[in-house]
């Protein structure tokens, strides 16, 4: 018997390991080169866009989001804010006393303000119900 047909295993799990790795590295610096100059193209130096640079940001402008009424848990936990949520959707922490909160206003949810500020810099949704909640008096 051939040194090859005893090791056929071993050499075909070499060369597929080989493969694999060189089609994952190819991979890899395409993908990188294209954020690259996606990055370098993309226009629109806001704070929002370092938070995600392969995607810019396409939900509502610092405007509009400011529109929405904001205001401090301790001063509104006799109110019972937007459906009674004790905490925010986004980053799934308890609302506690002194943080400012953000009522979207179209369907009533409250969330941390930095929370959903960010959210609706992305996206024209509620992250709850998934609403639509681009203020009325603004066109987008």
């Amino acid at each position: 018997m051939s040194y090859f047909t005893r090791n056929e295993g071993a050499i075909v799990f070499a060369f597929v390991s080989i493969a694999f790795i060189t089609f994952y590295c190819v991979n890899y610096f395409i993908r990188r080169c294209r954020d690259d100059r996606a990055s370098a193209s993309a226009s629109g130096d806001t704070a929002d866009a370092e938070l995600s640079p392969r995607r810019p940001p396409r939900g509502l402008d610092a405007e509009a989001i400011g529109s929405f009424s904001s205001f401090v848990y301790t001063d509104a936990k006799g109110i019972d804010p937007g459906k009674d949520e004790l905490e925010c959707a986004v980053c799934l922490n308890e609302f506690k006393d002194k943080e400012t909160l953000r009522l979207v206003s179209p369907c009533g949810h409250v969330f941390h303000a930095d929370c959903v500020d960010i959210w609706l810099s992305y996206r024209f949704t509620c992250p709850i119900c998934r609403a639509d909640v681009v203020p009325e008096s603004k066109e987008v």
